[in-house]
């Protein structure tokens, strides 16, 4: 079970990704089946296209180890690096052209230009824990903790895509947003921890930073302070 646990993990990530964005890969339409602006069309569909290749790209790899595939790994390490950068580039100048479309459209509790802050930070999230990972390439405990990180820190881009979770976590604010993949990363490291029989504080640590800066961006966005950034930077 401690050799499958990291390709177990990085299969249900896979699932989450294509419950929660099955509407776009069938029919081309967003959350609540609304249709996606022609402005922004082609911008989603390079930054889903790198998303999806990330978590498929995510499972191919952490499958590799266990079977003994460990060289291939290797040389498909640098290609999967590629896709990352390309899942946070693309992110990024999707986040800001949303935002500018329709800065006041109200998602999750907040208007879309206070949001701009917890889009802005999963990406950012997403490209540290991609870099502490290829610098730790060769310790491996390290880098499975970071590539599990990384995967985990976009995952909620299709968990608030699925109905199932909004009784639970609500509709609204940072809880809504994060709480599944909180609760997510929370059963990684305590199965990490069991089938270790000791902590993991790699992955322990990442998971409770992570946790602090989507808590914290989720509390900015809606605070004067980050309206203010928004106003001087933006214009909006």
């Amino acid at each position: 079970m401690r050799r499958y646990l990291h390709t177990a993990a990085a299969l249900v990530m896979l699932a989450l990704t294509v419950a929660g964005f099955h509407p776009y890969y069938l029919r081309g339409v967003g959350q609540g089946e609304r249709l996606i602006a022609p402005d922004v069309l082609r911008l989603v569909a390079v930054h889903g296209g790198f998303a999806t290749a990330w978590f498929v790209l995510f499972f191919v790899q952490a499958a590799l180890v266990p079977t003994g595939r460990r060289r291939v790994h290797m040389r498909l390490g640098w290609g999967v690096a590629a896709v990352g950068l390309g899942v946070a580039v693309s992110g990024t100048l999707l986040a800001v052209a949303s935002v500018r479309l329709t800065p006041v459209f109200q998602f999750w509790g907040m208007a879309y230009k206070e949001f701009l802050l917890v889009m802005l930070a999963e990406m950012a999230a997403f490209t540290t824990l991609l870099g502490a990972g290829l610098l730790w390439r060769r310790r491996p405990e390290r880098h499975r903790a970071m590539m599990l990180l990384a995967s985990l820190s976009i995952l909620a881009g299709a968990t608030v895509r699925m109905p199932v979770f909004y009784p639970v976590f609500g509709q609204a604010g940072w809880p809504g947003i994060f709480g599944p993949i909180f609760a997510v990363g929370l059963v990684l490291v305590a199965a990490r921890a069991w089938v270790n029989a000791r902590l993991d504080v790699w992955l322990t640590g990442g998971y409770v930073a992570l946790l602090a800066v989507y808590v914290g961006a989720g509390t900015l966005a809606v605070s004067g302070w980050w309206n203010g950034v928004l106003q001087a930077a933006l214009d909006l």
